[in-house]
């Protein structure tokens, strides 16, 4: 999200607690994630407003699932007035790559060679170009001290 520093994977971090933030998320659970990725921060009632009616449920089990979000580190949530603002912790797309590189390191690494050869390969000639690129800004990035 513009203007905001990305959560890194601190130090103490075990694995299990890496995987625990990324593991993989219920339909609903990711329903409210992709609402808030949209929305950028909001009151459960803000957040169950943003979701597809056929997720919009009671507001006790957006809330709850708003709470276990935030119990795994997904999310953040700080009191404003008599309502609690929920924000994600991570942007939309370093979730999906912590998913990815969760779930590729558990794949033998034919399988891991075998899924990310057919991402790869159904990508066009552009958005092969354009991945090159941010490749190479990311490895210029890691490298500044």
């Amino acid at each position: 999200m513009p203007g905001r520093e990305p959560i890194r994977c601190r130090w103490w971090d075990t694995a299990a607690t890496v995987a625990r933030r990324t593991a993989a998320l219920g339909d609903l659970q990711s329903q409210i994630m992709s609402a808030l990725w949209r929305i950028e921060a909001g009151t459960v009632e803000d957040v169950r407003s943003a979701l597809p009616s056929r997720y919009r449920g009671a507001y006790n089990t957006i809330q709850t699932v708003l709470n276990r979000l935030a119990e795994r580190g997904l999310l953040t949530r700080r009191k404003r007035g008599n309502a609690f603002e929920y924000r994600p912790a991570l942007t939309e797309a370093e979730f999906l790559s912590r998913s990815i590189a969760t779930t590729l390191a558990g794949a033998s690494s034919g399988a891991r060679r075998t899924a990310l050869a057919q991402l790869i390969g159904g990508l066009d000639q552009s958005e092969l170009e354009q991945l090159q690129a941010l490749a190479r800004e990311l490895e210029v990035g890691s490298r500044k001290p």
